[in-house]
């Protein structure tokens, strides 16, 4: 990203306190750190930036996408053919400002983005932004295919302003919550990447249409009351309905448009925790302790729910697992591994215990 300072001066008004913390944590870059501080962060953008207010970004991976918060001056900027061609892949990116406004320019249209509103733009087509004053703003980046999946005609959604909603100010406040984190892990990291996507697709359909958009926000509500509570044994949908205030059967017109049951939703999260418990780099935990914590009432039932969804046993699962990374670190020879790549499993378990 080519980053140009240009001499501006002039009196900056306070901004978001809370945005500025985050900022200002462990994760920031200015000019004397790096010679571009938004490489590390931004897709590429040729920027004219105020050298007397040094920027300030932090990043935070969520999964597929990314966030960034940043403080800068005045600043003015373009993606062209050139800057587009070297953008690795296909994104699309919420603006979200919180102090100042950002003048955004795409496909003929012209956007003020002003606090506490929003913006999404196309990350392969030309654009152009402007700043006056000093800016803050997070900005969240989305493999492009992830939108299309999900939003009804994408490209009608793009460079229209997305005021301020119930919908937008929980994904902000989402996001805020986000950029705190220190570190997240993998599974960590997944899950609020989907939240935060789930929210999107709601602030979208809330600009549209705030009936639909209220529907959603109350699914993504029980949804996260689902994902906080699969470890109990002993949840019904009618405990569910109960504690979203909401009868059992408006919870099943609810989860009508995403195509599996509140159950199925239930179920399939409970297994995807299992799988992140059994396979994953944090410490081994036993299959009864997997299967007490992902809400299932024996051990038994567990191995069979997870058979079904993942082709295997829990067992199984693990000992592949451990495996491949005993592989990836070099611990076994394993032929580099092709017996793996094979499929022949056995010839690689045999490697496997002459090594030990």
């Amino acid at each position: 990203m080519q980053v140009t300072p240009f001499p501006l001066h002039g009196r900056h008004e306070r901004m978001d306190n809370r945005v500025y913390e985050t900022l200002a944590g462990d994760s920031t870059y200015s000019d004397e750190e790096a010679d571009d501080p938004f490489a590390l962060s931004h897709l590429p953008w040729a920027l004219q930036v105020d050298p007397a207010t040094t920027p300030m970004t932090k990043r935070i991976d969520l999964g597929a996408p990314w966030i960034v918060g940043c403080r800068v001056g005045r600043m003015s900027g373009y993606r062209r053919r050139f800057e587009i061609q070297n953008t690795p892949a296909e994104y699309a990116a919420l603006l979200i400002v919180h102090h100042g406004t950002e003048t955004l320019e795409q496909a003929g249209a012209t956007v003020d983005v002003r606090a506490g509103t929003a913006v999404l733009w196309d990350g392969v087509r030309p654009a152009e932004c402007f700043s006056a004053a000093e800016l803050v703003k997070t900005t969240m980046f989305i493999p492009r295919a992830l939108l299309a999946d999900a939003v009804p005609h994408l490209d009608s959604a793009f460079g229209h302003t997305i005021e301020d909603s119930s919908s937008l100010r929980l994904l902000t406040d989402w996001l805020n919550v986000s950029m705190r984190q220190s570190a997240l892990d993998p599974h960590s990291a997944c899950t609020a990447g989907r939240m935060a996507l789930d929210l999107l697709y709601s602030a979208l359909a809330s600009s549209r249409n705030e009936t639909r958009g209220s529907r959603e926000v109350l699914l993504l509500q029980i949804k996260n009351f689902l994902d906080r509570n699969l470890a109990d044994v002993d949840l019904t949908l009618d405990t569910v309905a109960r504690a979203n205030a909401v009868s059992v059967r408006y919870l099943h017109v609810l989860f009508q448009s995403t195509g599996e049951t509140a159950r199925e939703y239930l179920r399939r999260r409970r297994l995807e925790r299992a799988q992140h418990l059994l396979v994953g780099s944090g410490p081994e935990v036993s299959v009864a302790e997997v299967a007490v914590r992902c809400g299932f009432d024996s051990p038994s039932s567990f191995s069979r729910a997870y058979r079904a969804r993942y082709g295997m046993p829990p067992r199984e699962a693990r000992r592949q697992s451990a495996h491949t990374r005993a592989c990836a670190r070099g611990e076994v020879s394993c032929a580099s591994c092709q017996a793996l790549e094979a499929g022949d499993m056995q010839a690689c378990d045999q490697r496997l215990i002459s090594a030990m």
